[in-house]
């Protein structure tokens, strides 16, 4: 009879899932680990103060399930920098355009003209709409895409194919 550690239920490791970004990882345990992510996240969102801790320590196993889920696809673990760039570039030109429109609409803004404030927020939404779709896009690719069939240089198929 062999015991089993408490991050071990029934030959699944889930700290290996969620803290090791060695290995692969099978579409059905990457949306596990993302759901608990998730869930973590949402319910940390309660939280003042602690909440925004554990949702910035949240941000070490969402990179682990998406790596190792990369890794299974016989990708570079560094693609999940994909959204990270595009989000900060994406933040950058928000600001960006808010900074040149409240400029350029000074006067306007000022006589509080509805006009001058949808042109001041109907960029921001654009960036922020294109954004959501890049992520969304990342995240049902790495959820949706089959695994590499075989070994490949991240190690064996967890599928046992």
């Amino acid at each position: 009879m062999s015991f089993e550690t408490s991050s071990q239920i029934q030959g699944f490791d889930w700290q290996k899932l969620l803290l090791s970004f060695e290995g692969r990882t099978r579409r059905s345990h990457f949306w596990i680990g993302w759901l608990i992510c998730l869930g973590a996240g949402v319910v940390a969102g309660w939280i003042p103060l602690i909440g925004g801790l554990i949702s910035v320590a949240l941000i070490w196993p969402n990179l682990a399930i998406t790596v190792k889920r990369l890794h299974d696809m016989g990708k570079s673990g560094w693609f999940a920098a994909i959204p990270w760039v595009v989000n900060i570039v994406g933040f950058i030109f928000a600001f960006a355009t808010v900074g040149i429109t409240a400029i350029t609409n000074a006067g306007a803004l000022e006589r509080e003209d509805p006009a001058a404030i949808l042109a001041l927020l109907g960029p921001v939404l654009g960036v922020l709409a294109l954004l959501a779709v890049v992520n969304l896009g990342f995240l049902l690719w790495i959820g949706l895409t089959d695994s590499q069939p075989g070994d490949n240089q991240f190690g064996p198929n967890p599928k046992g194919l």
